[in-house]
């Protein structure tokens, strides 16, 4: 996969005060209680282990980005730690600033590509999927290889109580998607009490 095993660096930041606070309406991401349990319609499951680093939760055993991103893309040695650090200290809802990075790796033939990304956080209203109605945030980024028509953008909409991720949609202008890249709604969200996680 294109996405897979980037070495990535960084080349160039834009965006300011990204995610800055301003008094708007708020959301600051923690990882959802461990035990917490998302089903998905395309039959894999998120299964909530404990919290990690502010921003990184531990799925199933691996590190993600707001428990869902996985660490091992490309994208997390260029902006991974600032994005954790920003949806972690808290996004204003209604001004926040994209955050953008540049960065190299090698594509699926070991041929180095330029890739640029921009993320960004707005309100996501409410969503209703066979698990139920959510009052959500909704996470866009949105990819691209320089040069080619290799690009798409990912919404992933987040529930405000538990921080799961509910849905997915992904728009794509690319023949081969990776894994990660496809639409899903949330069948069913379990949520561990907190008294009983360890």
């Amino acid at each position: 996969m294109i996405r897979t095993g980037l070495m990535a660096a960084v080349l160039a930041t834009t965006g300011g005060a990204a995610f800055a606070q301003g008094g708007g309406d708020t959301w600051q991401f923690r990882c959802p209680t461990a035990g917490t349990t998302v089903e998905q319609s395309t039959g894999a499951a998120l299964r909530y282990r404990a919290a990690g680093t502010p921003g990184i939760c531990n799925v199933g055993g691996q590190q993600r980005l707001l428990g869902y991103w996985s660490m091992r893309e490309g994208f997390q040695e260029a902006g991974g730690a600032r994005l954790a650090a920003a949806f972690a200290q808290g996004v204003d809802l209604g001004r926040a600033a994209p955050v953008s990075f540049e960065y190299f790796g090698p594509n699926r033939y070991a041929i180095s590509s330029h890739y640029q990304e921009t993320w960004s956080a707005a309100p996501g209203g409410a969503v209703t999927t066979p698990a139920g109605t959510f009052d959500t945030v909704k996470v866009m980024r949105a990819f691209q290889v320089v040069g080619v028509t290799f690009s798409y953008t990912q919404t992933v909409w987040f529930d405000r109580a538990t921080n799961a991720p509910i849905q997915a949609r992904v728009e794509h202008l690319n023949p081969v998607q990776a894994p990660t890249l496809v639409n899903w709604v949330a069948t069913d969200v379990a949520r561990q009490q907190a008294s009983a996680a360890r």
